[in-house]
């Protein structure tokens, strides 16, 4: 998983955006009406953002076109679209207002461990999460304190050697488990 930055929440709702890096390359100060106009780090107006009818937002350049579009996902986070539709990344939910991008959909300590958001053993806990951690409430209340929690521990740790073998050992049990059970290892498309 590729980390590429966060946005944390200002006061009286601008959001502020910082490269992987910590760099910061722009904020958004929302619009009247719901919505955002978009700035670069030197104040520069250079889009904005359009709630949509049913959640999310639709982002155009500064000359109106269409650029992408954040569709809502599972507890908070966002699925980004470029304009002609294609997957660019998603937002998990931080601590205390904060999202953290990257250029996959989740599963954020499973994806540093198995090295991608599309192989087998990802395929299985996506389901998992899907369809039957997701119909309880404290399987619900687990998704969102993991989505708030492992963006950070896979920034700080993601790169060692023992974090990747510690969750290794769990992982792959927890998959061979879920494959016993019955849980598909087949491609996935999620749920939410």
């Amino acid at each position: 998983m590729a980390n590429k930055g966060r946005s944390d929440q200002g006061l009286f709702g601008t959001v502020h955006h910082y490269d992987e890096r910590g760099n910061k390359t722009g904020r958004s100060e929302p619009k009247l009406f719901g919505g955002y106009t978009n700035y670069d780090n030197r104040g520069n107006k250079i889009g904005h953002s359009d709630p949509k009818l049913f959640g999310g937002y639709t982002h155009y350049d500064n000359h109106g076109r269409k650029t992408g579009s954040s569709d809502p996902g599972f507890f908070g986070s966002y699925h980004h679209k470029d304009a002609k539709g294609n997957h660019t990344g998603s937002s998990g939910p931080g601590m205390f207002g904060s999202y953290h991008h990257s250029d996959n959909q989740g599963c954020y300590v499973a994806t540093c461990v198995y090295g991608s958001y599309d192989c087998p053993p990802v395929w299985v806990l996506r389901r998992f999460r899907d369809y039957s951690l997701a119909k309880t409430y404290l399987g619900r209340a687990f998704i969102k304190l993991y989505y708030a929690v492992s963006p950070t521990l896979v920034k700080w740790f993601g790169d060692t050697k023992w974090f990747k073998s510690l969750w290794g050992k769990i992982l792959d049990k927890m998959v061979s488990n879920l494959r016993k059970r019955g849980v598909e290892d087949t491609p996935y498309d999620d749920k939410y």
